[in-house]
């Protein structure tokens, strides 16, 4: 473990946070039974493994993030709130095991890309091409592209290194890496503030012309990560856009029309509490929609978000120069959980008196535990950092980024990055404490 001091007053250490296989060795080791692949583990012997770097800045105020080369994943934030006491304010987990594990991590804290968000259908077109990507939106049998498919960047492990002030990552996509076209290269660079933004700067570039659109996936609860869905609803959330892209509620995929958000539950223009909102998104599903954001007339980076949770102070904005954001309430965040032979489904809602007995509301401390609650007693939920439960709603992710299945719509502002060019993304997220009510 290696500590650098810049000249900024920020301390970046330089760890481990676990060790993964080759990409190469990876795909040797892999079976096919007919429906899914598994790992054969007597085929790792001898194989080296490459280490997992995780790194951690800290600044003057106590405000602390650990970034980790798998996925250019952000694992915590921490810091004070209005009284000092320090919290972990986004979602994540303590092993690298459950990171690469699709089937317990659903994109949670990871870069997003190589084109964030949906896809109709998984088909593109370009130069009068079609490519078929990835379909694995809704699991396996999905009928989206999403996130740059079952591996895509956040599911890859990054190159990584510290430079000045900066964590620098990189990642090259190889030519027809989940269906997409061109070989791509990204370089993404963390930064900590010591007025307490962390700059998130993503670059590509690209062999041919193919669609690029990168965002990152953190997870919010400015009440803390554990908190669960009680304190989500006490945000006050507030975003910079006037206009959404309307999709069907049955299906979050844009269907071309933009629309106005005046006089609809997609104005949240003035600060709304969650709470008096979620619940009013038709199916009760929340938010899980493209914004698009009001532009600025300077250019550059624009004012997107803010988030308040007023009980602790804890504030956070979010600043980019993308033309829309997905602001999503986390109505998707469900997982199972094995127990004996049976895979049953549980909650991780922490206010929930009917669903769990008093001494089953303690925090799981042993991910092998097993869990006797019956699959009618028990809706679904992930296991999270230090045993905590993330279920339905327990947090929100503000995502700028460009419109979802922009590449399908000649209006929606363009995605192709082609040879010669760079793609640049600048994502601010701003962290502050709000001592009154102001909003």
């Amino acid at each position: 473990m290696v500590t650098y001091d810049c000249n900024c007053n920020v301390a970046i250490t330089e760890g481990i946070f676990g060790e993964y296989y080759a990409e190469s060795a990876k795909d040797k080791i892999r079976r096919y039974d007919g429906e899914e692949y598994y790992e054969d583990a007597e085929s790792n012997k001898g194989l080296q493994p490459i280490p997992v770097k995780s790194y951690t800045m800290i600044n003057k105020n106590r405000l602390e993030i650990v970034v980790i080369s798998w996925g250019a994943t952000i694992v915590s934030i921490k810091y004070p709130d209005k009284f000092g006491r320090i919290a972990d304010v986004v979602l994540g987990f303590d092993d690298l095991k459950s990171y690469t594990n699709p089937e317990i991590n659903p994109f949670i804290g990871c870069i997003l890309g190589r084109c964030a968000n949906r896809i109709r259908d998984g088909s593109i077109v370009i130069q009068g091409q079609t490519y078929q990507l990835t379909k694995n939106d809704l699991g396996k049998h999905g009928k989206h592209h999403l996130h740059g498919g079952t591996r895509g960047f956040g599911r890859r492990l990054w190159e990584s290194h510290i430079d000045g002030c900066s964590i620098v990552m990189t990642y090259m996509s190889e030519d027809g890496e989940e269906g997409y076209p061109g070989a791509v290269l990204s370089t993404v660079r963390f930064r900590l503030t010591p007025d307490n933004k962390l700059e998130i700067g993503i670059r590509a570039t690209t062999t041919s012309s193919t669609i690029v659109n990168i965002s990152h996936g953190s997870l919010f609860n400015l009440a803390g990560h554990d908190a669960g869905k009680k304190e989500l609803l006490k945000h006050k959330i507030s975003l910079n856009c006037d206009r959404w892209t309307f999709a069907e509620y049955t299906d979050p995929v844009p269907t071309g029309a933009i629309r106005g958000v005046g006089g609809t539950i997609m104005d949240l223009r003035v600060p709304k509490f969650l709470e008096n909102c979620i619940e009013k998104v038709p199916l009760g599903e929340g938010y899980d929609h493209n914004f698009c954001i009001t532009p600025s007339w300077h250019g550059g980076n624009v004012y997107v978000a803010r988030a308040v949770h007023l009980k602790s102070g804890r504030a956070l904005e979010v600043y980019s120069n993308q033309p829309g954001v997905q602001f999503y309430t986390g109505g998707r965040l469900r997982g199972t959980f094995e127990t004996g032979n049976d895979t049953v489904a549980h909650d991780n809602n922490p206010d929930s008196e009917e669903v769990f007995e008093e001494n089953e509301k303690e925090k799981v401390t042993d991910k092998t535990e097993q869990y006797t609650i019956s699959e009618r007693e028990s809706p679904e939920f992930i296991l999270g950092k230090q045993g905590a439960r993330y279920s339905k709603h327990c947090a929100f992710s503000i995502q700028p980024q460009n419109y979802p299945n922009a590449i399908n719509y000649s209006h929606f502002p363009c995605s192709i990055l082609r040879p010669g060019e760079i793609y640049s993304h600048d994502l601010i997220y701003k962290f502050g404490i709000q001592l009154a009510n102001f909003m």
